[in-house]
């Protein structure tokens, strides 16, 4: 890309590697971790590596539809991060930004930009619950395996995009078969957001004949407790219109704590 100011340029990266170590710092600057329904938008996405006077001080992701899913500056160019986002928004024609409420930069930068704001997801990061309940004897848990596939398919509902997802993720050894008396009451998954990071993204469904029984509620303390005991930190987040999966993932004992934003420009 050209040069927007006498200092300021944007330059697009091949691959996401390009800026792993800008990244991570970014990744550290953030009071929480990673959404994993942003780490997917961001890893089939483009990334443009920002520079002034020919140093490179920042990055900015970009999705389909002009949306914005990151954007960073480093700490001693902050002084110039709303600046550079109101040229980013101008030269790439942006239309909206998806922005976690934790991430302090981008909330503050779009604050003076937008036209409107929308909630329209809640992240879960803080669990409260007691993750070390026993299940009750009648409920079992078991590794799916691929003979589970059909049935897991059957009983998708909002958890798999795509039925081939949940053949990957059974591939991955990253479900779990909940079974009430031998006949199955529902699955878990969970699946890392970012390699190398403790964090994982963990999801439940429950057989349509078993619902309203509690269930979930387990299902999802067993997660946290399987995360725990192999060093991982259990994370989710939901729709902001999916008042089931909400009350179910409060019940358990996750706080709501935080919003995931769309701004629009």
């Amino acid at each position: 890309m050209g040069t927007q100011s006498p200092a300021i340029a944007f330059h697009k990266a091949v691959v996401l590697n390009d800026i792993v170590g800008l990244r991570n710092r970014y990744l550290d600057y953030l009071a929480e971790s990673q959404e994993l329904y942003l780490e997917l938008m961001v890893r089939r996405s483009s990334v443009f590596i920002v520079r002034d006077s020919g140093r490179c001080v920042g990055y900015f992701i970009l999705g389909n539809d002009s949306v914005l899913l990151e954007y960073y500056i480093t700490p001693e160019h902050i002084h110039t991060a709303e600046t550079v986002l109101g040229l980013i928004i101008r030269q790439f024609s942006i239309r909206s930004a998806l922005c976690k409420s934790f991430d302090h930069m981008l909330l503050s930068c779009c604050s003076g930009f937008q036209k409107k704001m929308n909630v329209i997801g809640i992240m879960f990061r803080e669990f409260m619950g007691d993750a070390n309940a026993p299940l009750p004897e009648m409920l079992s848990v078991r590794p799916a395996g691929m003979a589970d596939e059909t049935l897991i398919i059957d009983m998708n509902e909002d958890v798999f995009d795509h039925d081939h997802e949940a053949a990957e993720y059974i591939d991955k050894k990253q479900v779990l078969i909940f079974e009430k008396d031998h006949r199955t009451a529902g699955f878990g998954i969970f699946a890392r957001v970012i390699q190398g990071r403790p964090d994982f993204d963990i999801g439940m469904c429950v057989h349509r004949d078993e619902r309203r029984k509690g269930f979930g509620t387990l299902i999802v303390r067993t997660l946290v407790q399987f995360c725990r005991q192999n060093g991982w930190r259990a994370t989710c987040g939901c729709a902001i219109d999916n008042i089931g999966s909400r009350k179910c993932l409060e019940k358990a004992g996750f706080v709501a704590g935080y919003r995931l934003l769309e701004f629009g420009f």
